[in-house]
């Protein structure tokens, strides 16, 4: 997720603020778009499942869990390809802001993800322990490792506000907390993710975590031949 070869002016320039306004604009048209069709081709189903169990909350924040998952990966696939220059015949200022509003949206559904648990009746859950790491009285250390992770995600996610006051050095290193942001939540996900044991969901999280492994690996390799 790291971006060395972007400079703050580079990147306000090239994305200034109408058109940052439109991809968050055209984020959302192509969410509820999306949301739209499964809905209208799997909702009574989910529907039923849901009414069916006396854990909707749950189910439902287990779907947001997946996708905020899938969202933050997507975020550090595009920065490493940024930082990497594997991205160099796209247009970076177009990679740059997907990496930008990918990591807004990923904080977003992993607030949903770990939020809509407190209208969980079973879990009663009070709102510290949603915020504090081992305030869970079940699966702790999971659970802390991925509350960790989800503030460092939020510190780096909206560090982007802050590059102009900080500096683009300060913000580099700030950066580098993603990669930590990544491990946490994936250690997360394995710990205590009951969909992980399912092999579609395996064979994601396997796959996305080889693939970032692999881009930080050509990173170094590529940072060691320039030195």
């Amino acid at each position: 997720m790291h971006t060395d070869n972007l400079t703050h002016s580079q990147t306000t320039s090239n994305t200034p603020l109408l058109v940052q306004i439109m991809w968050i604009g055209l984020s959302f048209m192509i969410a509820i778009g999306v949301g739209s069709y499964a809905l209208l081709m799997w909702g009574e189903t989910i529907s039923q499942l849901l009414t069916a169990t006396d854990k909707p909350f749950w189910y439902l924040s287990r779907a947001g869990g997946v996708i905020a998952y899938a969202l933050f990966w997507l975020a550090v696939v595009f920065g490493l390809l940024l930082s990497t220059r594997l991205g160099k015949h796209v247009n970076a200022a177009r990679v740059f802001a997907l990496h930008q509003y990918l990591s807004l949206i990923a904080v977003g559904f992993a607030t949903f993800h770990a939020g809509i648990l407190l209208a969980d009746n079973y879990l009663n859950l009070q709102i510290w322990q949603f915020l504090a790491p081992f305030g869970f009285q079940t699966d702790r250390v999971g659970v802390a490792l991925g509350q960790l992770g989800f503030w460092l995600l939020l510190i780096c996610a909206f560090s982007f506000y802050i590059k102009k006051y900080i500096g683009q050095s300060a913000w580099r290193w700030l950066h580098f907390l993603t990669f930590m942001a990544y491990m946490l939540i994936s250690m997360h996900v394995f710990m205590v993710g009951s969909d992980s044991r399912a092999l579609p969901l395996m064979l994601f999280y396997a796959g996305s975590q080889t693939l970032v492994f692999l881009l930080i690996s050509y990173r170094l390799v590529v940072l060691r031949q320039v030195k």
